[in-house]
């Protein structure tokens, strides 16, 4: 096998190398993102394990009222959340969705009154024209005007909105629970979390650049035997040989070495002749 067709050879691996490394490069997810999910409950959830995530960064929850963001003890933040319905965040199911827990609880029963005692079967043509509320009935009162989540002592750290409440994530103490709610009661509306996640791409560059290199190699290989490089190599040749003066037929110029060279003045006379000392 010849240079010229090793060289051709490695050129084709390194296009080869090369569109792979460009499609690598193309199909890298990006290092950002941002993953949603919808809420249905007022309250949200994020546990020390998730929280313990090196990739996340910041949260951000939103709702059509007031928001309150609260960090504490996993004791005291369990003891408080077995009185209200949440959404637990347990980690990631993919990088565009999460894995939930939801737990139901029942708060109270204003929305659903019972009915007043003093009620009769049949109403009266007076009760149907002008009907007065029974003493025992009590009005439904809307669970965001009413909504009570207790003392807040139990809390170590706070945040608070309207709309929406922004949280950078490594200002949560390690090991703590990080509880989300809206200051009416009424559920949430979404949960952002941006994170930065790791992404494997350290080898794509080196073998872009591999690829390349190899690459320009062939082409060169290939445009060797394409082209007729024979009037250069010729040109080559004759400068080297009027380099030297070999093929010239010019005279050494005066006191160069080549001359010297030449008329063997570097070489020591020897006398053939001389005979040693008869005596």
């Amino acid at each position: 096998m010849t240079l010229r067709t090793t060289a051709i050879i490695a050129g084709a691996l390194g296009l080869l190398m090369l569109i792979a490394g460009l499609i690598a490069q193309a199909a890298t997810p990006a290092r950002a993102v941002v993953t949603e999910a919808t809420l249905d409950t007022p309250v949200v959830v994020l546990g020390p394990e998730v929280l313990a995530l090196p990739e996340l960064q910041r949260l951000a929850v939103t709702a059509d009222g007031g928001v309150e963001a609260h960090t504490a003890r996993p004791m005291d933040a369990e003891a408080w959340l077995v009185r209200y319905s949440a959404t637990y965040i347990t980690g990631y199911a993919t990088w565009d969705e999460f894995s939930t827990r939801t737990a139901s609880r029942i708060v109270g029963d204003a929305a659903t009154p019972s009915p007043s005692p003093s009620a009769t079967a049949e109403a009266t043509p007076a009760a149907e024209a002008s009907p007065s509320p029974s003493p025992d009935a009590t009005e439904a009162v809307p669970a965001e005007e009413s909504f009570d989540y207790g003392s807040g002592d139990l809390w170590r750290h706070n945040w608070a909105g309207v709309g929406r409440v922004s949280i950078g994530l490594t200002a949560v103490s390690p090991g703590e629970y990080l509880v989300v709610n809206s200051v009416d009661g009424s559920n949430l509306d979404t949960l952002e979390i941006n994170a930065d996640r790791q992404v494997n791409d350290a080898w794509i560059s080196p073998l872009i650049w591999i690829g390349i290199a190899l690459a320009v190699l062939g082409l060169l290989a290939v445009l060797s035997a394409i082209i007729d490089v024979r009037p250069l190599q010729e040109r080559v040749e004759s400068w080297t040989t009027k380099r030297s003066r070999i093929a010239t037929g010019e005279d050494p110029k005066a006191g160069s070495r080549r001359e010297r060279r030449l008329a063997g003045s570097s070489l020591p006379d020897i006398d053939l002749d001389q005979t040693g000392d008869e005596s």
